[in-house]
């Protein structure tokens, strides 16, 4: 009796473990024949400079709009954090949000630093 109890458990098992491997296979292929994502570069000194890049779900590129800069990343490429690094010393805006870290002197934000502190005076070319 015990045995015909594991084999029935195991059997049930079994048909729910299928069961969810056909689910995950069918959810693998609706995955990628979504559309891509585009994500727009925008350049902060001069609005008319844009382009967009366009990548899957999981990252890699797969077409980028057309641009006059040199943009050091290709198709088949994963995009990664190097790409924010890229947009931040060209100033380049991404989705239109600055990638950029913020400013700190001493370890502390420079939105908190408060006017006529003497860290303002002594490093006027830190605060502007």
């Amino acid at each position: 009796m015990y045995k015909a109890n594991l084999k029935r458990v195991y059997k049930v098992k079994k048909s729910m473990i299928m069961n969810n491997l056909k689910d995950f296979d069918s959810y693998k292929l609706n995955e990628y024949s979504e559309s891509d994502i585009e994500v727009k570069f925008t350049n902060t000194r001069n609005q008319a400079m844009n382009f967009s890049v366009f990548k899957t779900r999981d990252g890699r590129i797969t077409k980028i709009g057309q641009t006059r800069i040199r943009f050091p990343f290709s198709v088949g490429q994963v995009m990664n954090r190097s790409i924010e690094t890229w947009a931040c010393n060209n100033n380049f805006l991404i989705d239109g949000k600055d990638p950029c870290p913020e400013k700190k002197i001493f370890g502390v934000k420079v939105k908190d630093v408060p006017q006529g502190h003497e860290w303002r005076r002594v490093f006027p070319n830190k605060f502007r």
